[in-house]
């Protein structure tokens, strides 16, 4: 490996490719180091780019030139180290990306040296750019070991366990199994630097002003918190299951740039895009460096992951392999990703979705309601590649929150909140007719039938205002086993089962303010580990909710929301003429649960129940429930449905994440289907 000697230092680089070629420089982050762009190298140099890779200051082989040197690791002083070896190199103008560390190190390189940078990529890290306020309180949770190196304490741990501290971020920051430990093992001997820990603890003191950054750079610190934007063409790669970074820490990053730019995001991906997949982040990277800069568009790339990162082998053939493997990535849609929980990831999506329906013959579909954004589909068809299609076709997903007075209800999707196949070859779609989970417009709650074969809807019930009362939320359906009766949860204002006779159109109200159909007032939603609330200190309150009947359709259960019981009551006391006092004695306590989302019995006889505070899925055994999985993706599993194969398939809504809860969340937020094998 070679090595070039500045005045401050002693740089051990790498570089691959033909000295006439457009050079691009690469930056690792921490705790990393160089090898972490092995795996992305090879198709780089492949499209025709000079590759050059140095060890970051304190890490690996490079040196300080004099032990008189402060050993210090503010991102202005990484970044004049970057510049002396491009000059070492006679390199002036150059592309640049960065991880981590790195990639606050090329914004400070485009600030100090805006004629030397062509373009820029940004992976992980957001940009300094104007200053950095203090985090809130939830992103200072995540950068804990910010604050635990600014003490003494602190700093003696680190010195004393280097390796060690190291991999706890590792483990936290990415999903489940990503990396084998021989990985890390080998870049862990780049931590044994004698100069590591002084450096790592600097960069984390210098950025929160609880150390002074390097003499020599304070000139750029001062330009980097003067400079409110840049105008460099740039992408910024953020992986959705970022830990440590996700992507509520980036919503600001797009106001950042004032010229071409991009924002990719890649599901299933953590906080270490270029190992978990080197692939995608090297098609991303080509596009950028050799492509022209105004067509940048954002982008959510769905391409499979590595199962774990594994020390990359060079050569030929590697280089060969992964560049044609590269070709394509942007237009892959929805390949699985499947973590160590047992959980694959089916499908990600720009809106929140709610419901799932999985047809007898395998087809997938998803809806999304208007809650927080006036989203352009109602419910969708999944295609095989990933991309949705509006079903039963556009004009029924033509509603607009903006052209409420110009549409008549009762011909489109209003909101709907639940899409269930009803086994006899039709899909119902449920639409409370209330955007925002708010006031129902007269005439919009319905139910509506759509022929599978035909793919056309062949009858609309109409809910009428005495069954489907102001304040009520029609929240999700099970249907008999021969078709012609419908059971809806009401999770509104006064909870209770709506009853739909599914050939005349006639329903009526059951359990109706019957306690088990109401909010546990004693019941606090949790999510992230702490009470979920609005800004306003409102807590969730969402009457009966999950729904599932048995298969042989003569046990009913439900459980609101904001509950903690589970309940039954047989079918046969849901019929009309019944009197709510026979049906208030027929309820069962079933099982004392958690706060639960969805229901759904299997074909196998297990009743399958979510669980938003856990980012889980439960089953109930007996009268209690135990875990099935659990895995910090599902983020608010909200509802089930069962494929031809008895493979489960779950949506994760992110209702904590959205603006109801997260003041600034952006009204539109990505959410996604999962689907699991079931529990034997």
């Amino acid at each position: 490996m070679p090595a070039l000697r500045t005045q401050h230092l002693i740089i051990d680089y790498a570089d691959h490719g033909t000295p006439s070629d457009p050079p691009v420089l690469l930056i690792h982050g921490w705790p990393d180091d160089m090898s972490s762009w092995d795996a992305v190298i090879p198709s780089l140099v492949a499209a025709g780019l000079r590759v050059i890779v140095p060890s970051l200051r304190g890490f690996g082989a490079t040196r300080f030139a004099s032990d008189r040197e402060p050993r210090t690791g503010n991102s202005a002083i990484l970044a004049i180290d970057a510049i002396a070896l491009m000059d070492g190199l006679g390199i002036d103008r150059f592309m640049v990306a960065g991880h981590d560390w790195g990639s606050n190190t090329a914004e400070a390189i485009a600030v100090g040296w805006p004629d030397r940078v062509e373009r820029m990529a940004m992976l992980a890290t957001p940009p300094r750019l104007g200053g950095m306020p203090t985090p809130p309180f939830e992103q200072a949770q995540r950068q804990w070991y910010h604050w635990f190196m600014a003490t003494a304490r602190g700093a003696r741990a680190v010195r004393d366990d280097a390796k060690g501290f190291a991999h706890i971020h590792w483990v936290n920051w990415s999903p489940p199994g990503w990396f084998d430990e021989a990985t890390f093992a080998q870049v862990a001997r780049s931590f044994e630097n004698p100069d590591w820990a002084d450096v790592t603890l600097h960069s984390y003191r210098a950025r929160w002003d609880e150390a002074e950054p390097d003499p020599r750079s304070i000139w750029l610190e001062n330009k980097v918190k003067a400079t409110a934007t840049l105008s460099v063409p740039t992408i910024y790669i953020q992986g959705a299951e970022d830990g440590v970074n996700p992507p509520s820490a980036a919503e600001a990053v797009p106001s950042k740039f004032t010229g071409p730019f991009a924002f990719v995001t890649l599901t299933g991906v953590g906080h270490f895009p270029q190992r978990e997949n080197p692939r995608a982040v090297a098609q991303h990277l080509i596009q950028l460096f050799t492509g022209d800069p105004t067509t940048l568009a954002d982008t959510t790339d769905r391409s499979p992951t590595m199962t774990k990162a594994k020390p990359f082998l060079a050569g030929a053939a590697a280089i060969g392999v992964i560049s044609a493997a590269a070709i394509g990535i942007a237009q892959a849609q929805s390949r699985p990703l499947t973590a160590s929980s047992g959980l694959t990831q089916v499908a990600e999506f720009d809106h929140q979705a709610t419901g799932v329906a999985v047809t007898a013959d395998g087809r997938r579909f998803v809806n999304f309601p208007r809650w927080t954004d006036d989203a352009p589909i109602s419910v969708a068809e999944v295609q095989k590649d990933g991309s949705l299609k509006p079903y039963p076709d556009a004009k029924w997903n033509s509603w607009r929150n903006a052209r409420a007075t110009e549409l008549p209800v009762g011909d489109y999707f209003v909101c709907v909140q639940s899409i269930v196949p009803d086994g006899h070859g039709n899909l119902w779609v449920l639409d409370p007719g209330a955007p925002g989970n708010e006031k129902i417009i007269e005439g919009a709650p319905k139910l509506v039938k759509i022929d599978l074969k035909t793919n056309r809807v062949n009858k609309v019930i109409k809910v009428p205002l005495d069954v489907a009362l102001q304040g009520t939320y029609l929240n999700d359906i099970r249907f008999s086993p021969d078709g012609k009766t419908g059971y809806i949860t009401d999770s509104g204002t006064r909870g209770a089962i709506i009853v739909i006779d599914l050939e005349s159109g006639k329903g009526f109200r059951a359990l109706d303010g019957h306690g088990s159909t109401q909010i546990d007032k004693a019941v606090t939603v949790v999510t992230d580990g702490k009470p979920l609330v609005r800004p306003d200190g409102r807590q969730p309150a969402f009457a009966a909710d999950g729904i599932a009947i048995s298969n042989d359709g003569k046990t009913l259960y439900y459980q609101a929301l904001t509950g903690k019981t589970l309940y039954s009551i047989d079918t046969a006391l849901l019929r009309e003429g019944v009197g709510e006092a026979d049906r208030a004695a027929g309820v069962k306590t079933v099982a004392q649960t958690h706060v639960a989302d969805g229901l759904w019995m299997s074909k196998a006889g297990t009743l399958y129940i979510t669980s938003p505070t856990n980012d889980g899925i439960s089953r109930l055994v007996g009268n209690r429930t135990e875990p099935v999985l659990t895995d910090r993706r599902l983020r608010w599993p909200d509802t089930f449905s069962e494929g031809p194969d008895g493979r489960i398939y779950v949506t994760a809504s992110h209702i904590q994440d959205t603006n109801w809860f997260k003041p600034g969340a952006p009204a539109s937020i990505r959410t996604q289907l999962f689907s699991f094998a079931p529990v034997r």
